[in-house]
C-alpha cells in the first residue's frame, strides 16, 4: 500500500480540534488513575486494553465495521498488525525501562516521540514537517524535558533504562504513523478494534512471562482500571486515532505532549495541594504550550500556501501546473 496523496483535509485541524481536546482530557487522567490503581504497570496496560475491546465489541458489531476488511491486501493487514505490535511494545518497553532508570528520566525520553513521528512521517508518509513545525516540536519537547528535569535520579542501570525509554518513544511514534497511514482506508472502529485486541494479547503474553498478576485487587483498583479504559484509552487514544484521518501524525503526537500539563491540573484537583508542582513544571508546561502553538501555526500557514498554489487560474490551470510549464 503506497502512501498516496496527502489525506489531510484543508480544514483538518479545525475539524479535529474538538476531538483532540477531548482526547487530551481523556489521556490526562492516566497519571491520576494509575496512582489510584494498586496494580503493576503491565497489569494496568492489559486491563485498559481488554476493557476497551469489550466496550468496542458491540459498537464494532452494530456498525458492521468488518465490511471495511473486504478487499484489504496482505500488506495492509501487515500495517494493522504493525500498529498493534508498536502499541504493545511502547507499553512494555516503557514498563521495563522503569526498572532500570528513574520515572522522570523515562518519562522525559518517551516524550521525544514527536521528533520520531516527524522523521517517520517524512519517510513512510511523505509528509515531512516544515522548518516552522520542526521548531515548534523542538520547543515543545524541550518543555517536556524541563517538566521532568527537577525530578531526575539515577536508577540501578540508567543507561539501559534510558535506551529502553527511547525505544518506547520510537514504538509510540510508529504506532501513530501506522494509524495515519491506515485511517483513510479504515473506519475508526474497524481500525482500533483489532489494534487494541492484538496489543492486549501481546501484553498478556508479556505478563505471563514476567509473572505479573491478572487480578486479586480491591474494588478501588478495579474502578481505577475501568476509568483508565474509559478515559485514557477509549476517549484518549481512540480520539487521537480518529484525528489521524484529518491531521498529520506529528500534529497528534504534539498534542499528546500536553498530557503532563493536563495531568498536573487534574492531580491537584483530585489528589490535593500536595500535588502542586514546582517552578520547573510551570515553565516546562508553558514552553510545551508555546511549542505546540508554534508548530500548529506553521502547519496552518503551510496549508494556506498549498491551497494558494492549487487554486485554478483564469485559464483553468493551477498555479503549480502553470509554473511547471513556464
Amino acid at each position: 500500500m503506497s502512501p498516496g496523496p496527502d489525506p489531510e483535509s484543508g480544514d483538518g485541524i479545525l475539524r479535529a480540534a474538538p476531538v483532540l481536546g477531548m482526547a487530551l482530557f481523556g489521556v490526562s487522567w492516566s497519571a491520576v488513575l494509575v496512582r489510584l490503581a494498586a496494580a503493576p504497570a503491565a497489569s494496568v496496560a492489559f486491563w485498559r486494553l481488554l476493557l476497551s475491546v469489550l466496550v468496542l465489541a458491540p459498537l464494532f458489531a452494530h456498525r458492521r465495521s468488518w465490511r471495511d476488511y473486504r478487499g484489504l491486501s496482505v500488506r495492509t493487514w501487515g500495517w494493522v498488525a504493525g500498529a498493534a505490535v508498536a502499541l504493545a511494545l511502547h507499553f512494555i518497553l516503557w514498563f521495563v525501562s522503569l526498572e532500570y532508570t528513574s520515572v522522570a528520566s523515562s518519562t522525559v525520553l518517551v516524550s521525544a516521540h514527536p521528533l520520531f513521528v516527524g522523521l517517520l512521517s517524512a519517510r513512510w508518509l511523505r509528509e515531512p514537517p516544515g522548518t516552522g513545525e520542526w521548531t515548534g516540536m523542538l520547543v515543545a519537547v524541550g518543555g517536556a524535558v524541563l517538566i521532568g528535569w527537577g525530578d531526575f535520579s539515577a536508577g540501578p542501570t540508567p543507561l539501559l533504562g534510558d535506551a529502553l525509554a527511547l525505544l518506547a518513544a520510537l514504538c509510540g511514534a510508529a504506532y501513530f504513523v501506522a494509524g495515519r497511514r491506515l485511517r483513510p482506508r479504515l473506519g475508526i472502529w474497524s481500525y482500533v478494534g483489532p489494534v487494541y485486541a492484538l496489543a492486549g494479547g501481546l501484553t498478556a503474553i508479556y505478563m505471563l512471562v514476567r509473572g505479573h498478576p491478572f487480578g486479586g485487587w480491591g474494588g478501588g483498583t478495579w474502578a481505577a482500571l475501568a476509568g483508565l479504559a474509559a478515559g485514557p484509552m477509549l476517549l484518549g487514544h481512540t480520539g487521537f486515532n480518529w484525528a489521524l484521518k484529518h491531521v498529520r501524525a506529528y500534529v497528534v503526537s504534539l498534542v499528546m505532549l500536553l498530557e503532563p500539563v493536563g495531568a498536573t491540573l487534574l492531580a491537584v484537583w483530585v489528589l490535593g495541594s500536595k500535588e502542586i508542582p514546582g517552578a520547573h513544571t510551570f515553565l516546562g508546561g508553558a514552553l510545551t504550550l508555546v511549542g505546540v502553538g508554534l508548530s500548529l501555526r506553521a502547519r496552518a500557514r503551510s496549508r494556506e500556501d498549498e491551497a494558494e498554489e492549487a487554486e485554478p487560474t483564469a485559464g483553468g490551470e493551477s498555479a503549480a501546473n502553470r509554473g511547471g510549464r513556464d
